[in-house]
């Protein structure tokens, strides 16, 4: 034992090397999926919505997406209208719905960062609300983009086909 260095009464020495009796057993399924069960972790760390979210089909991703900006989009206009008509310039108040409605499509115009129209916050707490929203909506534009482009079967050969037919256009014109 190295000078300096005291001897661990308390640990038990054991001849597993972790990988238990059957040697023979697969860490990755043929699938591609773990084989290996988490025990003692909470419940949201056993769960990877990245990789569940690549698993998706191109149809359920976009479904996914979909419905939640759909749903993103109606607790938007509920704050809007909870803040109160008045601090939207341009709202129809000739009755609940077309106002809800007004402010459903605001909400998805700020989300998408598309643009006001004839739609626009005024005050402090709708243009804060606005600014949060647009922040989020690039946000999220962000990652779906990132996820539907590292999912997207066959990726490789849609990116590099048109690079292909370009290379002997590029070839003439260096000549």
């Amino acid at each position: 034992m190295a000078k300096g260095f005291k001897e661990n009464i308390q640990q038990k020495n054991t001849e597993n090397s972790g990988f238990g009796d059957n040697a023979s057993g697969r860490f990755i399924n043929k699938n591609g999926l773990p084989n290996v069960s988490r025990k003692g972790v909470n419940i949201l760390n056993r769960f990877s919505w990245y990789h569940t979210m690549l698993d998706l089909s191109t149809f359920q991703f976009l479904s996914y997406l979909v419905i939640a900006y759909i749903l993103v989009n109606i607790f938007f206009a509920f704050i809007y209208y909870l803040i109160g008509v008045e601090h939207l310039t341009g709202i129809d108040k000739s009755n609940p719905m077309n106002e809800f409605i007004d402010v459903f499509f605001f909400s998805s115009q700020t989300f998408t960062t598309v643009g006001y129209g004839r739609i626009a916050p005024v005050g402090f707490t709708a243009s804060l609300v606005a600014t949060f929203e647009a922040f989020l909506g690039l946000l999220t534009f962000a990652i779906a983009t990132g996820l539907f482009t590292e999912g997207f079967p066959g990726r490789e050969l849609i990116l590099s086909f048109p690079i292909l037919r370009l290379l002997p256009l590029l070839k003439r014109v260096q000549h």
